[in-house]
């Protein structure tokens, strides 16, 4: 079955005002003498970026059968989560949190690495996180031990604080983290990990933090919001919230987004992540299974896994690995298209 093309499905980002497309308003003015004054214009939709390289082979496929089922790599672990594909280091890179442990800061957290196919070390024994992403300056961590988003030097692994605060206020327990190619930094704060400590933000919400360090929220009103990605032409952000629904918000040129649509319907989501067609990999948390949904939300594949299923990522040389984390192991499948690393 042909599945539609990322660039097929843009002409719909506009398409009513949910998506924040109307003309820009005027402000009336009372004065003869002045004219009418024109209010700060909203900005423009994003344009589309040109794909990565390893998505540019993307064969027409389906991705996957319409049923798959995940390949058992390892288990004994506590509870896993937030993996992400680094090529300077050809590996996985997934955290560990010990819900066994005293959790006065979140539960204690290490990451590990996976070098293909099944080779295993600790990288980092005091990680402090959940949600993982990396770009050229490092890894990007969601650090519940400090409330914070933190950076990982990958060769000193060295760490220092990227976001600290929201208007002077801890963050909750920052959960997952989409990064855009133009700096913009987008993560949802439930309060999973929160702990014994007390929310100062009074609201489970979704940020961005802008390439000049300000941050914004975006979102206030969305139930513990958790798994985040973006589309891979960036055009799109979707958050998953605890309620089932899979939200969708137009990314505008500044790197602000529009306003708020349902784009699908998830038993439990969790972590998520894209491929290079623009499907969407939703982890179904309690049925423990990864539910793919095509650009127009559509169900296309199910992959079955296990109880607890948090987050995928797409790595290996051909990109076309997609690692699964699920409550005490780490699965993955092949699939036909190739995604991106978290």
């Amino acid at each position: 079955m042909h599945h539609p093309s990322w660039t097929a499905l843009l002409p719909w980002l506009c398409v009513g005002a949910a998506w924040g497309c109307q003309p820009s308003k005027h402000d009336s003015t009372t004065q003869p003498a002045e004219p009418a004054a024109a209010a700060t214009p909203k900005a423009s939709p994003a344009s589309p970026r040109s794909l990565p390289a390893f998505c540019q082979a993307t064969p027409d496929v389906p991705p996957l059968p319409s049923t798959a089922k995940a390949t058992l790599i390892r288990d004994g672990f506590v509870f896993v989560e937030g993996p992400v594909w680094v090529d300077t280091l050809n590996a996985f890179l997934f955290s560990e949190m010990d819900f066994n442990a005293p959790d006065d800061q979140g539960p204690p957290s290490k990451v590990h690495r996976l070098t293909l196919p099944n080779t295993f070390d600790v990288f980092l024994p005091n990680g402090g996180s959940n949600g993982l992403a990396v770009d050229e300056t490092g890894l990007v961590a969601c650090t519940h031990d400090t409330q914070t988003l933190s950076r990982y030097d990958l060769t000193s692994k060295a760490r220092t604080v990227f976001v600290p605060s929201f208007e002077s206020h801890h963050f909750n327990s920052p959960n997952d983290v989409a990064l855009h190619s133009a700096g913009h930094v987008y993560f949802t704060d439930p309060d999973w990990q929160l702990g014994k400590r007390t929310s100062e933000t009074k609201m489970t919400g979704v940020y961005w933090r802008r390439p000049d360090g300000t941050v914004q929220a975006i979102e206030r009103e969305i139930e513990k919001p958790n798994g985040i990605a973006l589309s891979p032409d960036e055009t799109r952000l979707y958050v998953g919230s605890v309620d089932g629904t899979i939200s969708v918000f137009p990314v505008l040129a500044d790197g602000s987004v529009g306003a708020r649509d349902t784009f699908a319907h998830v038993d439990g989501p969790d972590g998520m992540g894209v491929d290079c067609q623009g499907n969407l990999y939703v982890t179904s948390h309690g049925p423990g299974k990864v539910q793919v949904l095509s650009p127009g939300g559509e169900s296309i594949a199910t992959i079955d896994v296990a109880p607890r299923t948090t987050n995928v990522a797409f790595g290996g040389p051909d990109r076309r690995t997609l690692l699964i984390t699920a409550g005490a192991g780490v699965y993955s499948i092949e699939t036909a298209v190739p995604g991106f690393p978290y």
